[in-house]
C-alpha cells in the first residue's frame, strides 16, 4: 500500500473551502493530493515507506482509514455530514484524467497540495483520540518453509513422488488453475453486504466486487452477470441526487471486471 486514500462525497463550494482552510491552518492533516471526482474529493496521503499487505495487517489498517474517514467527514467537509462512506484499503478509485459522473465535460483532475510523506503514526497522530492499535502492523509474517527440495524429498516422499516425479496437478477441489478457489459462503456474504450496507457512493464498486469474489469463489460468469443485474433495482433505489443514477450501463460497465481473469475458476 504506498498510500491512505480517503473518499469525500457531497462536497459543494463551501464544503471544498473549508477543507483547504483546514489543511492550511493544520486542523486536518493536509493531503500530498487532492482529486476532483465529480461531487466529491479524493484525499491521497501518501507514505513514506510503502506497506506490505500481509493478512495480519489488513484489519489494523482498515480501523485506520475508517477513523480518518470519520475524521475528514464531518459537517464542515460534507453536505451531507451523517452519510460517511467507510470503505476498505482495497477500494478502487477513479482514474485521474478519466471522466466523472458529470461527463465528458469535467474529468476528474488532481491537485497537489504538498510535498508530504506520511507514516501510519503521523496518520494516527492527526486523529484525536485515536484508540487504533497499530502493533500488529510490526509484527513479522510467518516465514516461508527452509525445507529443500532434497530434505523434502526425505520428510515427505509420497507428495514427493506424486508432485516432483509423476508430476501430477494439484487437487482441483481447493485449485483450479493455479488460484486457491474460496468458499461460496464468501460470496453469498457479499451479496448480502450490497443487500444490507452499501450507499450511493459505493454501488459500482460494490459490482466489482462482487466479480472479485465469484471468480474466487469459483461461480461462473453467467451467474454473477445474472446476479449483479437483479441488484440494479436495488442500487437504483438508493439514488440521492438526481444527476447520479445508477443504469444498466452502469452495472455492464462494472462487470468488466470479469475480462480480468478470463481463467477464473468455472462451474
Amino acid at each position: 500500500m504506498f498510500a491512505v486514500v480517503v473518499d469525500v462525497d457531497y462536497v459543494g463550494k463551501q464544503q471544498l473551502k473549508n477543507l483547504l482552510k483546514q489543511f492550511g491552518n493544520g486542523v486536518q492533516l493536509r493531503p500530498t493530493y487532492l482529486v476532483s471526482s465529480g461531487k466529491g474529493v479524493h484525499l491521497y496521503y501518501f507514505l513514506q515507506e510503502p506497506v506490505q499487505l500481509y493478512r495480519n495487517r489488513e484489519e489494523v489498517l482498515a480501523e485506520l482509514k475508517e477513523a480518518l474517514i470519520r475524521r475528514l467527514w464531518n459537517d464542515t467537509s460534507s453536505i451531507r455530514p451523517d452519510s460517511p462512506d467507510i470503505i476498505g484499503i482495497y477500494q478502487g478509485f477513479r482514474c485521474v484524467g478519466s471522466q466523472s459522473k458529470l461527463g465528458v465535460d469535467f474529468p476528474v483532475k488532481a491537485y497537489k497540495l504538498s510535498e508530504n510523506r506520511y507514516t501510519l503514526e503521523d496518520i494516527k497522530a492527526s486523529i484525536p483520540s485515536c484508540k487504533v492499535d497499530l502493533a500488529p502492523l510490526y509484527e513479522k509474517p510467518r516465514r516461508k518453509s527452509t525445507v529443500t527440495l532434497e530434505e523434502a524429498k526425505e520428510l515427505y516422499p509420497e507428495w514427493y513422488e506424486k508432485q516432483i516425479v509423476q508430476g501430477e496437478p494439484k487437487q482441483k477441489s481447493k485449485k483450479q488453475g493455479g488460484t486457491w478457489v474460496c468458499n461460496e459462503a464468501l460470496y453469498e456474504w457479499w451479496k448480502r453486504k450490497i443487500t444490507e450496507e452499501v450507499k450511493a457512493g459505493g454501488r459500482y464498486f460494490s459490482i466489482m466486487a462482487l466479480c472479485s469474489y465469484g471468480l474466487k469463489c469459483g461461480i461462473s460468469e453467467q451467474k454473477i452477470r445474472r446476479d449483479a443485474y437483479a441488484f440494479l433495482d436495488h442500487l437504483e433505489s438508493l439514488t440521492e441526487d438526481e444527476d447520479n443514477h445508477f443504469s444498466r450501463a452502469d452495472v455492464k460497465d462494472a462487470l468488466r471486471a470479469l475480462k480480468g481473469d478470463r481463467k477464473g475458476c468455472q462451474r
